[in-house]
């Protein structure tokens, strides 16, 4: 009796913490699903809602957002673009250029002139593609949907990696640049060989597809390249570049005649810091005050180089300016590379002027 109590006990036990488990386990998937790599990004989530609203995104690619898109995904991706811009219908009578996909709609992205194979017929629809392609493929698009536009305004932004963006991809890289669709990634570089998600696929089209909204509705023939906006963005990208750097200098000795890269003199810190920066400036301080345009000491911005003269006229020393009413300086022997004020004491007293060299 007693062991027959025994295994009934042991049978509700088991039930018990069954019971018990099952939900929780059953949440944990619940969770992992909500929390996975099904869902887009926070910073993704608005734009992909929106891509959605407009049936911009193929049901095919509606999920596993921060996997990265393949070569037959993107070339869908193209055509819903395509499509969407009101381009002309095209029919697809026995197409088969390809051996390894049937998939119509990279048949028809082929037709349009959108997407090209590789050799033998072959066009690796699963593989992974590339920044410099998503760049060409999404202005091939814009170039077939909307052939009047005007794509002579072109601009060829220099990306610190320049010379890796393939020649094939320059012309649409700059324009995409020119128009902001596109941006660099890291330290002002475009890393064409790098893969792109398929939330930063879908946000890249969606961007695509807005600017074009925006221009059809002033009327205008065209997307218009904002040279002024890419100077601006040329410019943040330097500064943002410079604000990098100087933290990485800080701390390290004086000494006459160096510029780097594990001792400075003063103005040996402002020409190898610029020369960073693709700017090339003189060596010495007092010809370093020639280069670049005069700018007020109540105007000045990061990156503005300042310049002192302990007698009132002739300049002794130089910094770089970073804000706060501080710059960056090698001081004099016995010293290191260190941030100071310029809003009192001594260099307040001999400061003399400044000038601006970022672009």
């Amino acid at each position: 009796m007693i062991k027959i109590f025994n295994k009934i006990s042991l049978a509700l036990m088991f039930i018990i913490v069954v019971i018990i488990i099952k939900p929780q386990n059953t949440y944990a998937s619940l969770a992992l699903s909500q929390n996975g790599m099904n869902n887009p990004s926070a910073w993704a989530k608005e734009e992909i809602d929106k891509a959605k609203e407009i049936d911009l995104i193929p049901e095919r690619i509606q999920g596993d957002y921060r996997n990265n898109i393949t070569r037959e995904e993107f070339s869908e991706l193209a055509v819903s673009l395509y499509e969407i811009l009101g381009g002309k219908e095209i029919m697809l009578e026995k197409e088969k250029p390809f051996t390894d996909t049937q998939n119509p709609k990279v048949i028809m992205a082929n037709k349009l002139g959108i997407v090209s194979g590789k050799e033998n017929g072959i066009f690796a629809p699963d593989e992974n593609i590339t920044r410099e392609q998503v760049s060409v493929i999404i202005y091939r698009t814009l170039q077939v949907a909307k052939p009047k536009y005007s794509y002579s305004d072109l601009y060829e932004y220099k990306f610190q990696d320049y010379n890796l963006i393939s020649p094939w991809a320059k012309e649409a890289v700059g324009y995409l640049y020119g128009v902001e669709v596109i941006s660099g990634v890291g330290d002002d570089g475009f890393n064409p060989n790098g893969y792109t998600s398929r939330e930063e696929a879908i946000i890249l089209v969606k961007r695509m597809y807005d600017k074009v909204l925006a221009s059809e509705r002033t009327s205008r023939n065209g997307l218009t390249v904002s040279r002024s906006a890419t100077v601006n963005r040329q410019e943040d990208s330097l500064m943002a570049k410079l604000k990098n750097l100087v933290p990485k200098e800080l701390g390290k000795p004086y000494k006459w005649g160096g510029i780097g890269p594990n001792s400075y003199d003063c103005s040996g810190l402002v020409y190898s810091l610029f020369a960073k920066l693709g700017i090339e400036l003189p060596r010495t301080s007092r010809s370093q005050a020639s280069a670049g345009a005069y700018v007020s000491k109540q105007d000045l911005q990061y990156g503005d180089i300042v310049f002192f003269a302990r007698n009132g006229k002739t300049i002794n020393h130089v910094g770089i300016y970073v804000g706060n009413g501080e710059f960056v300086h090698a001081p004099q022997s016995g010293d290191v590379v260190k941030i100071t004020t310029l809003m009192s004491g001594y260099y307040a007293n001999s400061y003399y002027t400044a000038r601006r060299v970022l672009p």
